[in-house]
């Protein structure tokens, strides 16, 4: 119900008068893009537009038989080592079965940097065919998530889910993690 009235509230900032500066935020969410800019861990919208909101059974076909492929985007306590590309890891991380990592790449605004570091990455993981399915995911309540399976439809990525529950509600549903290592930054 919050979502739909921060839905009408942006529908109503974007058919008003422009104004000298829009404003950059409400309630931590872009009002042009839709993108939670900051504070990524909160209550997440019940729909990704253009895409599919992701159940557990979903998931695990994506896991077990690859019908998406899945992509943790978990960043906390990331960070890439310059000239390297590989990444600094200083809180231990497991995935959904199956996943690739892409760590930074569901922010609310991407510096010139990550935004080329996800789309060689969506390039790579789908072989330059938009229409392979990508299921992205995270944690429980994390916007990050959110973003960057919104950035990829925007992008033309056509089978696009979003599984909200992400790690939180694979354990809680009895299933496994396991470990993995992000892309190379610079040479995904």
């Amino acid at each position: 119900m919050r979502f739909a009235a921060l839905a009408l509230t942006i529908l109503a900032l974007c058919a008003a008068p422009a104004r000298a500066e829009a404003p950059k935020s409400l309630h931590g969410v872009d009002p042009v893009t839709g993108f939670r800019m900051e504070n990524f861990r909160a209550p997440t919208p019940d729909s990704l537009p253009g895409g599919v909101v992701a159940h557990l059974e979903m998931a695990e076909a994506a896991s077990e038989r690859g019908v998406y492929q899945l992509v943790d985007v978990y960043a906390e306590g990331m960070k890439p080592v310059p000239d390297s590309g590989e990444w600094a890891i200083f809180n231990d991380r497991l995935h959904l079965p199956g996943s690739i990592w892409l760590p930074g790449v569901g922010g609310g605004a991407l510096d010139e940097a990550t935004e080329a570091y996800f789309r060689r990455a969506l390039e790579r993981i789908t072989q330059g065919d938009k229409a392979r399915g990508l299921m992205f995911y995270c944690m429980s309540d994390c916007w990050q998530s959110w973003n960057a399976a919104r950035r990829a439809i925007l992008w033309g990525y056509e089978k696009v889910a979003w599984y909200p529950l992400g790690t939180d509600g694979w354990l809680e549903a009895g299933g496994e993690l396991v470990a993995g290592e992000p892309l190379n930054f610079l040479d995904p």
